[in-house]
């Protein structure tokens, strides 16, 4: 059984990108719960620690979505790869969200301010931990692998992330994606078991199809901003699963999955 075997082959899909990232501090386990109640899979971000952790964040540094600037010990530009997952643990990965409301949320009643204070602290979260609490439910989710190839762990994230697959055995509850297309053909030389999906947001070259049959990959993600009606059928026509990033608008969902998109990250879940 492959990931995309999880669903309906008629069915539009709808993921939380990033988990119920309006309502929640993003890609925290506050977040992931409420996503699992409606939505179809999960998309999530995966950097490494400095002693090679992976651990769920996006953002290269600590600043916008922790508490890190109350702390002496995290320098700037407080870089994840720079500390361990011991010290990531001292930080508060959801007491911004109270102070930014960056969907606006909090101002327009959707979600209250006493349901946010009444959570735990948001702790960072590892990869490991996030798998177990998938296979619990066993709720597909997408990993995107930050790119991290300039970093200690750049030659051996991949192997690493689909070891912590493998261990919980979940290769048919995963999707691998990544802007890097290097990790993606790692991934499939490791485990062609697999589903891997090619992230871009640029403006695809003309030979689209040929360099995603090349990659292995049954999934192209790319962005609203390149995904007109044309590239979604061209690619569909291949045989290749369209799910594109980030559709916050449901008019615009509608039009997309009606020229045949098969799934959409959004933001905003209903």
């Amino acid at each position: 059984m492959s990931f995309w075997e999880n669903f309906d082959k008629n069915k539009k899909l709808i993921v939380a990108h990033r988990g119920a990232r309006s309502i929640r501090p993003e890609n925290t386990k506050s977040a992931f719960k409420e996503a699992m109640k409606s939505s179809d899979f999960i998309e999530l971000d995966v950097a490494f620690s400095k002693d090679g952790i992976p651990v769920i964040i996006h953002d290269s540094t600590l600043e916008r979505t922790s508490n890190v600037k109350e702390f002496k010990k995290f320098k700037k530009p407080y870089r994840v790869r720079d500390y361990t997952y011991k010290q990531l643990l001292k930080l508060d990965f959801g007491s911004w969200f109270i102070r930014d409301d960056p969907f606006k949320t909090i101002a327009n009643g959707t979600v209250k301010i006493e349901e946010l204070k009444a959570l735990k602290t948001q702790r960072i979260l590892t990869l490991d931990q996030v798998l177990k609490l998938f296979k619990k439910h066993n709720f597909p989710v997408n990993i995107e692998i930050k790119n991290i190839s300039r970093t200690d762990y750049g030659k051996t994230a991949v192997k690493i992330i689909i070891d912590l697959i493998e261990k919980h055995v979940m290769a048919n509850l995963v999707l691998l994606s990544s802007f890097n297309h290097k990790y993606l053909r790692q991934a499939f030389k490791i485990n062609p078991h697999i589903d891997t999906a090619a992230l871009e947001e640029k403006a695809p070259s003309k030979d689209l199809v040929k360099r995603l049959k090349r990659l292995k990959v049954r999934s192209y993600n790319p962005s609203l901003k390149i995904a007109d009606s044309d590239l979604i059928k061209d690619i569909s026509n291949a045989g290749i699963f369209v799910n594109i990033f980030t559709v916050n608008d449901k008019n615009e969902r509608m039009k997309l999955f009606d020229e045949g998109a098969k799934a959409v990250f959004t933001d905003v879940l209903e």
